[in-house]
């Protein structure tokens, strides 16, 4: 048991390197679908699932073009201020 507390110390003493290249930032589209078919669901009063689908498609839409359109005006930003 001793030796889970300290790995898990460890865990934090040294932060895993996550890259931050275009590649890399594409995962943020799985996460973003499991986050929206929980918020959906737990939204939803009654499922219907066909209706369900639709809303989880148009939210996960809207929110990744949002996401999307975010990233491009801050890259436009520091190219901006940088230059």
């Amino acid at each position: 048991m001793a030796a889970d507390w300290g790995l898990l110390a460890r865990a934090f003493a040294e932060p895993i390197h996550i890259p931050t290249d275009p590649t890399s930032m594409l995962w943020m589209f799985p996460l973003l679908l499991a986050i929206t078919i929980v918020y959906k669901a737990t939204k939803t009063r009654v499922l219907f699932p066909l209706r369900f689908v639709k809303e989880v498609a148009v939210l996960f839409g809207t929110v990744s073009a949002f996401m999307v359109f975010l990233g491009a005006v801050m890259i436009f930003l520091v190219k901006l201020i940088t230059e």
